[in-house]
Formats: structure tokens, C-alpha cells, sequence
């Protein structure tokens, strides 16, 4: 995984936006063309009007749209990242335990039935500690793994 990010720049679609202008253009100076002369003026200012509130009500709704959509990805993200700190520390715990578990099993060894039994002790560990970590990541009860040493698998 990644350490950083990378963030999608918004593409902007020329031909829609000059389309969009184009057309809005037409319908306005059509109207005015169809208005009655003496009504002209009464409809430019509604067509100015309109205008006016489209740009406003526009305008609103995309800077709030942003930051209410960048605020939520920000939250999501560190609730994410923090999560992943949290599981990278408990499991480097249990590392370190099992780790230090083991050393002190193995600071004394004196004899070959030692090494022997101490083989077979490092072996049962490292299985109940790969049974603990998948029944903690799966959430399914322990004994899903099968321990090498066994005669039958678990069912």
C-alpha cells in the first residue's frame, strides 16, 4: 500500500460547458426576439433575474457540495489511518510477546530432549498465536487453523 494518496483532478467537459452557454444564449435572445417591444425591458429583467438566482443557487450548492464531500473523505481517511494504527500496534505487541515468550523458552537448553521439547513448545506458540490473531481478524472462534503437529485436523 501506499503511503500518500493521489487525488483525482476534476476534468472540465469544454464542449458541455460552451454548449450550456451557447444554447442558454439562443433561448434568451429568442425570447427577447418573440417578446412584445413594449414588453422588452420586463423581460430582461426577468431573464437577469432568473439568471442571477441560477448563479446564486448554483454557486451555493457546489462550494457546500465540495466541502461537505471533503469533509467527509477527510473523516473516513483519519478514522481509516487511525484504525491501521491501532491493528499495526496490537499486532506488533503480540509479536514482541510471542518473540520474548520464545527467547525465554530457549535461554536454557541443555540437553537434546531440551531441544526436543522446546521444539515442540515454539511449535504449539507460534500455532495458538496464528489461531489467536486469524480468530481476531475473521472474528470465527479458535481452532480454525490447522496445527501441523496434530495428528487430525480440527473440524
Amino acid at each position: 500500500m501506499t503511503d500518500s494518496v493521489t487525488e483525482a483532478t476534476p476534468r472540465i467537459r469544454w464542449g458541455w460547458f460552451v454548449a450550456c452557454i451557447l444554447l442558454g444564449s439562443a433561448g434568451i435572445v429568442l425570447g427577447l426576439l418573440l417578446a412584445p417591444p413594449a414588453e422588452r425591458w420586463g423581460y430582461l429583467a426577468g431573464v437577469l433575474g432568473g439568471v442571477g438566482t441560477t448563479l446564486l443557487l448554483v454557486g451555493i450548492v457546489l462550494l457546500l457540495e465540495r466541502r461537505i464531500i471533503d469533509g467527509a473523505v477527510k473523516v473516513v481517511r483519519d478514522a481509516a489511518e487511525e484504525a491501521r494504527i491501532r491493528s499495526d500496534r496490537v499486532m506488533r505487541t503480540q509479536v514482541r510477546d510471542l518473540e520474548n515468550r520464545i527467547t525465554d523458552l530457549w535461554a536454557t537448553t541443555a540437553t537434546p530432549e531440551d531441544v526436543a521439547r522446546k521444539q515442540q513448545e515454539t511449535s504449539r506458540m507460534a500455532h495458538e498465536f496464528t489461531e489467536r490473531l486469524v480468530s481476531d481478524y475473521t472474528g470465527e472462534p479458535e481452532h480454525t487453523v490447522a496445527d501441523p503437529h496434530q495428528d487430525d485436523p480440527p473440524r
